[in-house]
């Protein structure tokens, strides 16, 4: 059989967490009788020449290739490097970037043999059999490939609903060594990810997560791989991925139960939506949960109306002084520049988590995206913020004025509709000074915010006024965590 490497391309900046999914498809194919190894080229040296003298171990390898939207350039380039140095192998490429563009990426990218569409483990197993049996492609849902010059989309795979055939890991090949890289903080806040769930059911516009069926793993797997962790790192600590943990009120409250009944005395942070009821927040706490990431998004009604939120700010400050009273840290996330939103909507925004701030951890404030598989997507070309004839494969460069953040993000257009690129800087200060100034920021806090602030990644495209308002933030955080007597953070 042709040897099966699962690739995810060189970046500039290393993503903490190990190769979750290409984790899943690997230990699949393991689990149906196939040896697959992983690549994370950014692990390599940028020229890539140690990959590619790996792949040529084979003269016909099966290589997947994924790589989200933010760093698409890099993953053409590396499919482009395979087939020039391995013209015999044999290119898939999945995930929601070339998954939600077929069409383009088999017409843009003439490297690429076969895109999959939707989750991938069945479907990367199937293709192996296809070429394992020296059959064709024609009856794999989920499929899109050329015959000749024709490009064929096979009907998409049903979603499957028994999410426990599936694996991220194997507890005989755990290596501590990767968990002790999962944190940017102190020692006493290591931690390992864990995902309980897949789907999301809401359909935030700018959020390609959503639409998605909700489907669970079983808790006595969940328990499982959390006791295989703990055994292999020592660690307690877990951050729990999902975005629709707390979605059904059944499920986590079994998991939380369970957790209490085993005694596993851990401590846990996940991503929550505010319309949790308060009873299952006291649970979540009995059973270890020490912080959650709740996205606000925007303090406007009339805008979070417009992205399709479902929440509202009732809602918001009620789970934010529950939470409070109950000694769990929460982190605010807020967008600018949503659809339809002023410079007035902004200060409602600004103003809003003023308010909350003596409930809540801290906040952030990041510009508004715009990736291809979501509404706001659709929404941008209708109204004329990207051109018509908008090509996620041709260079791309965004706006200069818009570098406000992460220069990591320079190759996503950002949606900018009621405001301008100065606009959006203003506010962005604005925002920062209430939260350098309001918010409780612990000690080990301000020792990663500086850490992440003034790497020296980021240095390298730091422009003189991004340079000078982080340095301005960093010293408001270093007079508010003086003022502060609290040492611990995130999961203490």
């Amino acid at each position: 059989m042709n040897k099966i490497y699962l690739l995810s391309p060189w970046v500039e900046e290393r993503y903490i967490d190990p190769e979750t999914s290409l984790g899943y498809i690997k230990y699949y194919l393991v689990d149906n009788g196939y040896q697959a190894e992983i690549i994370n080229c950014a692990q390599y040296d940028r020229d890539l020449n140690e990959v590619i003298a790996k792949l040529k171990e084979d003269e016909r390898p099966v290589i997947g290739v994924t790589g989200y939207t933010r760093e698409r350039f890099h993953a053409y380039d590396l499919i482009r490097r395979v087939r020039k140095d391995i013209p015999g192998s044999l290119i898939v490429v999945g995930g929601r970037h070339f998954g939600f563009l077929p069409e383009e990426t088999l017409r843009e990218l003439p490297e690429v043999d076969i895109v999959v569409r939707g989750e991938g483990e069945i479907t990367f197993k199937e293709i192996c059999d296809s070429v394992r049996d020296n059959a064709g492609y024609a009856g794999i849902p989920g499929l899109s490939y050329r015959d000749g010059k024709e490009v064929i989309h096979n009907p998409d795979r049903p979603v499957e609903r028994d999410i426990n055939r599936f694996r991220s890991y194997d507890k005989n090949e755990l290596d501590k060594k990767i968990y002790l890289a999962n944190s940017k903080l102190d020692k006493k806040n290591l931690y390992f990810s864990i995902y309980t769930t897949r789907g999301c059911p809401y359909n935030c516009v700018y959020c390609s997560l959503g639409r998605r069926q909700v489907r669970f793993r079983s808790i006595d797997s969940i328990i499982e791989e959390i006791g295989a962790k703990i055994d292999t790192t020592g660690i307690r600590n877990i951050r729990f991925d999902d975005s629709s943990l707390t979605y059904n009120k059944k499920f986590i409250t079994a998991l939380c139960e369970k957790i209490i009944e085993r005694k596993l005395n851990i401590r846990w942070h996940c991503y929550s939506r505010v319309n949790v009821d308060i009873s299952l927040l006291k649970l979540m706490k009995k059973a270890g949960m020490v912080s959650a990431a709740v996205g606000l998004e925007s303090g406007s009604p009339r805008v979070l109306e417009a992205i399709s939120k479902r929440i509202n700010l009732d809602q918001v400050e009620n789970f934010c002084k529950e939470a409070h009273s109950l000694g769990i840290k929460l982190y605010l996330f807020c967008m600018i520049s949503l659809p339809g939103e002023t410079r007035e909507d902004v200060d409602v925004t600004i103003n809003f988590v003023k308010r909350m701030s003596k409930y809540v951890y801290s906040a952030g404030m990041q510009t508004t995206r715009i990736l291809p598989d979501t509404a706001l997507y659709k929404i941008a070309l209708e109204k004329n913020i990207l051109p018509g004839d908008f090509n996620w494969f041709r260079p791309y460069k965004n706006d200069d004025r818009l570098h406000i953040a992460s220069p990591l993000y320079r190759t996503l257009p950002f949606y900018t509709e009621h405001l301008t690129p100065e606009d959006i800087r203003e506010k962005m200060d604005d925002f920062g000074a209430q939260c350098t100034t309001k918010f409780i920021y612990f000690n080990t806090t301000l020792r990663r915010v500086l850490r992440e602030n003034f790497r020296v990644e980021a240095w390298k495209n730091m422009t003189p006024r991004i340079f000078a308002r982080k340095t301005m933030n960093a010293l408001k955080l270093v007079v508010t965590a003086y003022n502060n007597k609290h040492k611990e953070a995130y999961f203490n």
